[in-house]
């Protein structure tokens, strides 16, 4: 998909210098909706050009498919490349700080000579932006605060978006000379939602080798135990050698954070009088062939990576309190699915069978609501049409249950976005905030505790509303939200969407303490991106959660039940 990544990447870049040149929003839409499809349908483009069948798939033109064309036999699009010569490619990063879009860019290039976010950044400091015609003091600040976050998260990838370099690296030390064995370790084997640098561990009794092959691939920095080096994505890469008898020892001490390996190293000491070395396993008498052997030797019980963020994990091991984490074949029920009743891809035939085909009993449409106009949301009239259909259905017995849910919109006073005849008629309802989002901490908190105390919500939707390394959570106070969640019998749900992963893995202890259920949802939009499921349940193991506090493990008919004693007063 390496071909299709950057194509999709032009594409959009093309929608954005479009607009932001003034051109017509659908000449320029075409572009960035052409993109969504090819990474939405993962479409194979070189084959699809190759066989003449680019032209048959909706959205592309003529004009669309003799770019995509060209870019595919020469490598780039002559088109975009006479456009970044016209609008400077640097305009397209500030169209991604929150806030602003091509046209207040479009506005900042034209009467500020803006180019890039340090202009920006410059300018507000300057107080220049509040001046602008559609900007404020405000604005302004908005601005400035938005940037320092960006550049905060300078150098950092969202878990999912690091996978396809980690697996290149992977599948290169798989044939490097001098390897033993080889793990990924660190920031990415305990899940953490952002990484800031990808690291492996090599055993090897030849890191010399191993180095001058790599170096064929990567400009390598390279001392005695390790090398590091930034791929063409520009992700931050460490590789460290070590002895193969000490590799067990350092694939544990490399995948702990601080915290965490602080405590282990007290333990250590404490139990077997030895002082702790990172490096050097300091029992010659013994030698690991697995991290299990560790935890054996020091009594305690086996710590699962993604637990080992801090000395909990340590204290509930030496207690044999790590309970049963969940996993991927615990789940029966896929929930909060998009189909293209509104602005999913497929439809919900089609999102069913694919459901079905990756072991799930039933599926919970949850198309969004008549509020979210930008998303084709459902007015009352279309919910009907929608049920028949989905009672039709289900009369062909697809071989999973397909169950009529809603994402209804959260209204700044905490209502829901239907009148009560219409919220009667889901079986299940997911009550979302999709909008005003820069209420107050109280104002959010009570927002959303109203929308809690609703008797037709089910779930909680997306609670933080962040998106990782774009979008801050709204001010709230989460615990205030699941203490409301727990007095009121509501689920909260952990949006699996890779941009997500919402509510955050910290958060999910305290709902655990509170005997608050979650539900793992994927939020998709189009059949291919259901499996996000999958990888959200990483997160949920490591906000120490089992089966039985997770929603959609249960069966079918006992997740009916369960939803319909939350009840409808």
């Amino acid at each position: 998909m390496e071909l299709e990544k950057k194509l999709i990447k032009i594409l959009r870049n093309i929608s954005i210098l479009l607009q932001i040149k003034g051109e017509n929003i659908f000449k320029a839409s075409a572009y960035s909706n052409a993109a969504d499809i090819i990474e939405a349908m993962q479409l194979d483009i070189a084959e699809l050009v190759r066989n003449g069948k680019l032209g048959e798939i909706k959205g592309f033109g003529e004009a669309l498919v003799k770019k995509i064309t060209e870019f595919v036999e020469t490598g780039k699009i002559s088109f975009y490349e006479k456009l970044i010569q016209e609008v400077p490619i640097e305009l397209v990063s500030i169209t991604k700080i929150p806030g602003i879009g091509p046209k207040k860019t479009k506005t900042l290039f034209e009467q500020l000579g803006i180019k890039s976010i340090d202009d920006l950044e410059n300018a507000c400091l300057e107080g220049k932006v509040a001046n602008i015609k559609g900007f404020s003091k405000t604005t302004q600040e908005i601005i400035l605060n938005n940037i320092q976050h960006i550049k905060a998260w300078k150098g950092k990838k969202q878990q999912f978006a690091c996978f396809q370099e980690a697996n290149n690296i992977n599948n290169l030390l798989k044939s490097a000379p001098g390897v033993i064995e080889h793990s990924i370790v660190g920031e990415m084997r305990r899940y953490s939602e952002i990484i800031s640098n990808i690291h492996f561990l090599v055993s090897t009794t030849e890191p010399n080798k191993v180095a001058k092959f790599l170096q064929e691939k990567f400009n390598l920095k390279y001392n005695n135990n390790s090398v590091s080096f930034y791929t063409e994505e520009e992700v931050s890469v460490t590789i460290n050698f070590t002895e193969p008898k000490n590799f067990v020892w350092q694939l544990h001490n490399f995948t702990g954070n601080k915290n965490y390996i602080e405590h282990f190293a007290n333990l250590f000491q404490e139990r077997t009088g030895n002082p702790f070395d990172f490096y050097q396993f300091p029992l010659e008498n013994i030698i690991l062939k697995r991290e299990q052997q560790l935890f054996e030797l020091l009594n305690i019980q086996y710590i699962p990576p993604e637990l080992r963020e801090n000395s909990l994990s340590i204290f509930k091991a030496k207690e044999w309190k790590i309970p049963v984490l969940i996993k991927e074949k615990d789940l029966r029920g896929m929930i909060h699915v998009h189909s293209n009743w509104s602005d999913g891809f497929n439809t919900i035939e089609q999102l069913a069978i694919a459901a079905k085909n990756l072991g799930f009993e039933y599926i919970v449409i949850c198309d969004h609501s008549q509020t979210a106009k930008y998303a084709n949301g459902l007015e009352p009239e279309r919910v009907d049409q929608q049920h028949k259909e989905i009672d039709e259905l289900n009369k062909k017995n697809l071989g999973i249950k397909i169950l009529k849910g809603i994402e209804s919109d959260i209204l700044a006073d905490g209502s829901l976005d239907y009148d009560e005849n219409t919220l009667k008629k889901f079986d299940l309802v997911v009550a979302s905030v999709h909008s005003h989002f820069k209420m107050t901490k109280s104002e959010m908190t009570r927002r959303l505790v109203y929308a809690i105390m609703s008797p037709y919500t089910h779930i909680l939707g997306h609670p933080t509303g962040r998106l990782l390394l774009s979008r801050e959570s709204y001010e709230v106070d989460i615990k205030e939200i699941i203490d409301a969640a727990a007095d009121y019998g509501k689920i909260i749900e952990f949006n699996a969407n890779p941009y997500r992963l919402d509510l955050p893995w910290e958060h999910l202890i305290y709902a655990k303490e509170k005997g608050v259920k979650i539900s793992i949802n994927p939020d998709s939009h189009d059949i291919n991106s259901l499996t996000d499921i999958f990888y959200g349940v990483n997160f949920l193991r490591k906000g120490w959660l089992e089966s039985s506090d997770v929603v959609n493990c249960l069966e079918h008919d006992e997740f009916v039940r369960f939803i319909n004693s939350i009840g409808k007063s």
